[in-house]
């Protein structure tokens, strides 16, 4: 056991050390601690994790992180490795191999592939907009309020928000208030908080944090920025006031996000297709002061993500699309086709079920795609981690 301390001891102190590292060549300046104290870089969903076993190379593999925060390592299980440090990480798979496979198991884990995704600013800040950010980054949201140009004016700065995708909740986010006026008055930093990819920081107005009588358009818009508010705004209303929809907007994909009472935002999709193109009227939802009206571009519009391993010419995360289903067979295809050695006719799905469980569907693309009858196709979810086998050849 003491070995086994000092074993990780030393791993802890190379990986913290390759961190540092990373994150000075990436700012050119010294890392700045979280609120734990440490530097160190957490795992997020979508990263690529390369896992090695000293006592047995055979299980050496590299594994997607999938929506939900869990790896499936197969020879151990589904883990949540999500918000985990690195050395964290080998140490829970270290535990998992003793408890089932070796006497004593030492591990590595390393980020083969990180995770990317702009951070967009909206709100009141001098120079709103998309900051390009990859997972390997370390960027605080001081940094990105700045980069931005700074608040305005008008902002509250004592109410910033992050609005961060929660782990497998397709749509939904949670959401950080943090004080950014005081930090820059008193100059303490430490309630400052590390950003990550797809991240939403909206900077709102004094005028919408006191009176609520403003709603905020975001994405494909005319005039995205806050807007005034009155008594019977409607989605058309609310289309004209912000200028219109630009042709590079996904009117389908519309959305209003609401703040509740606990600090998180309900989703209501709004197809603005079928509300202006058919007559629609049912689907002319009313806005409330407060609420975000967004309307994604093409590159942004997504309802989720799902994961391709194995046997596929473009393994790695593949959005799925908003107003239409996102079949298997389909989206094979338009991501550059099988493998040269797939076995085509056993595709699995692994899939999380509303009590928790993991679900196995088994498919035959295969079959589907030479018969070409898509109806047997079966639709994804938002976290789905498809996996293509190898095709065992006998000689």
């Amino acid at each position: 056991m003491a070995n086994h301390r000092i074993r990780n001891g030393m791993r802890r102190a190379l990986c913290v050390a390759a961190m540092l590292g990373l994150a000075a060549g990436a700012f050119a300046q010294e890392p700045k601690p979280s609120l734990k104290g440490e530097t160190v870089r957490r795992i997020m969903a979508g990263d690529r994790l390369r896992v090695s076993v000293l006592e047995d190379p055979s299980l050496n593999q590299i594994y997607t992180v999938a929506g939900d925060g869990t790896v499936d390592l197969g020879f151990v299980g589904r883990l949540t490795l999500e918000d985990l440090a690195i050395d964290e990480a080998a140490d829970m798979i270290e535990r998992r191999l003793e408890e089932t496979y070796f006497k004593q198991a030492t591990v590595t884990v390393e980020v083969s592939e990180f995770v990317e995704g702009a951070i967009l600013v909206v709100g009141a800040v001098v120079n709103p907009g998309a900051t390009p950010f990859r997972g390997d980054q370390m960027m605080t949201l001081m940094e990105v309020i700045t980069m931005s140009g700074g608040l305005t004016r008008e902002a509250a700065g004592n109410e910033v928000r992050i609005l961060r995708w929660k782990p497998g909740g397709g749509m939904a986010r949670q959401t950080l208030t943090v004080d950014v006026q005081t930090m820059l008055e008193t100059l303490d930093f430490s309630r400052d908080q590390f950003l990550r990819p797809r991240d939403i920081v909206f900077v709102p107005s004094l005028g919408a944090s006191e009176n609520r009588k403003e709603f905020l358009a975001l994405g494909a818009v005319g005039a995205p920025g806050f807007h005034p508010y009155s008594e019977g705004l409607d989605v058309i209303r609310a289309v004209m006031r912000v200028g219109g929809i630009d042709r590079e907007g996904v009117w389908s994909a519309a959305r209003i996000l609401r703040p509740d009472q606990s600090g998180t935002y309900q989703v209501i999709p709004v197809d603005l297709g079928r509300l202006f193109g058919a007559a629609e009227t049912s689907l002319n939802a009313p806005l409330l002061p407060g609420d975000i009206f967004f309307v994604p571009f093409a590159e942004q519009a997504s309802r989720g993500q799902v994961y391709l391993l194995g046997e596929v010419a473009k393994p790695g995360i593949a959005s799925l699309g908003m107003g239409q289903d996102t079949t298997l067979a389909r989206l094979i295809l338009t991501s550059g086709g099988l493998g040269k050695f797939a076995n085509d006719s056993k595709v699995r799905i692994l899939r999380s079920a509303p009590d928790g469980t993991r679900q196995t569907l088994y498919v035959d693309v295969g079959r589907i795609i030479k018969t070409g009858n898509f109806e047997e196709d079966v639709p994804l979810q938002n976290g789905d981690v498809v996996i293509v086998p190898e095709k065992l050849l006998s000689f």
